[in-house]
């Protein structure tokens, strides 16, 4: 039962993996990581077109990556998974050491 146990979890992290290794999904991720945004804030935030960010964002969703909820005529994502958070402050941790950092260029591009 033991190794079966690891292919599992193999396969579980490997499906997760495959998900997060599209650099527009692991882009807007990174944006969701410090809390709700809108469709609109995160087209603005990553540069990224509103029909590329749906269609990622539809993606993840479909994996229970993120979570949507609508207000009036927005739809407001966040993250959902405690793996996926966990992950991207991994990997903020090695590529971006400076949280403070990012959360300003994060704020820049909203303010802009």
């Amino acid at each position: 039962m033991y190794p079966k146990d690891r292919h599992e979890i193999a396969d579980t992290a490997s499906e997760l993996l495959r998900v997060l290794s599209n650099p527009k999904r692991l882009l807007i991720l990174c944006y969701l990581s410090d809390g709700e945004l809108s469709v609109q804030q995160l087209q603005v935030a990553t540069g990224l077109g509103q029909s590329t960010v749906s269609q990622q964002l539809a993606i993840m969703r479909g994996e229970k990556l993120v979570a949507a909820r609508r207000e009036a005529q927005s739809v407001y994502y966040s993250l959902e998974s405690d793996e996926v958070y966990a992950i991207i402050g991994t990997l903020q941790g090695l590529y971006a050491p400076d949280p403070d950092e990012f959360r300003r260029l994060k704020k820049a591009a909203l303010s802009s």
